[in-house]
């Protein structure tokens, strides 16, 4: 029963970055282990040899798009034709009218071109890194808070060794997360630091905290950025009001859960502790 459990955790961790892996979009540390899970998970062994022969067979099917060579010379041309359109203008007027007939029409193909092919490529669509990035943002603000929790409660349960135990490299985290990652103090608990990960969240990056507080009870901390996690998609904690601030606070698989947002980064912890102190928990870290 205990293996099972295990499994279903890490196959929910996991499911989410399984198209990545397949695109070959995960960094090495996470896609070592995902490779590592996928050795031993038959499950999720077939789901990556599935996602493989669909993209192999879309890439068979699809229709190809317009070469990038002809979009060079397309452009070109149209460069081209309006310079020489200035040239005229300068000496006849009547030659000037000729030439904006020329390139209304050289425009008009141009665009008929890359509209059929557009059209054609519905399902060979080729995406920058900034259109990716925008679209995996918006997928991740859609999938919301809820998501991140389960993400947070998976780990908090059965935790990955950390990547560093110095709090002091904590800070070479921000730009992979989006914001500041520091290390909380917990004032006035008791706390020692255990290490830090950073996990990748689909396109996105969080911060994993790892604590021992009051010395027995072990306390998991994702520092994130509420832009492209918005806190007000939480659906599964409770709001609260504590010592004047906004905190949401539950129950997700038997831990206690708190989150809160301060000054633009978002805090949320996993616990064994009751929902009262976690709360109190989740402020403390927002104190540095």
């Amino acid at each position: 029963m205990n293996g099972l459990k295990v499994m279903t955790d890490e196959c929910s961790l996991f499911s989410r970055c399984t198209s990545a892996y397949v695109d070959g979009e995960l960094d090495p540390g996470h896609a070592v282990d995902m490779e590592a899970h996928v050795l031993h998970c038959g499950t999720c062994s077939e789901r990556v040899t599935f996602l493989r022969v669909m993209r192999a067979s879309m890439k068979r099917t699809a229709a190809k798009r317009v070469p990038d060579a002809m979009r060079a010379r397309i452009h070109a041309a149209m460069l081209a034709e309006k310079r020489r359109v200035k040239e005229a203008d300068r000496e006849v007027h009547s030659a000037k009218l000729v030439s904006w007939k020329y390139a209304a029409t050289l425009a008009a193909a141009a665009g008929v071109a890359l509209t059929v092919a557009a059209a054609k490529n519905q399902k060979d669509v080729v995406v920058t890194p900034e259109l990716a990035r925008i679209g995996a943002t918006t997928e991740m603000a859609a999938a919301g808070m809820d998501s991140l929790l389960d993400d947070l409660v998976a780990l908090h349960a059965h935790p990955l060794p950390p990547e560093t135990t110095n709090p002091e490299e904590l800070v070479r985290f921000d730009p992979l997360v989006g914001v500041p990652v520091r290390r909380p103090a917990f004032q006035p608990f008791v706390a020692s630091f255990n290490g830090a990960r950073v996990h990748a969240m689909r396109d996105q990056r969080a911060a994993l905290l790892q604590y021992t507080v009051e010395g027995k009870h072990r306390v998991t901390v994702y520092v994130f950025d509420p832009r492209a996690v918005p806190m007000m998609r939480v659906t599964r904690l409770e709001p609260r009001v504590v010592r004047e601030r906004p905190v949401y606070v539950g129950k997700l698989r038997g831990y206690s859960v708190a989150a809160v947002e301060k000054s633009g980064v978002g805090y949320a912890l996993a616990t064994d502790f009751d929902d009262e102190r976690s709360a109190q928990l989740v402020l403390a870290a927002t104190q540095q």
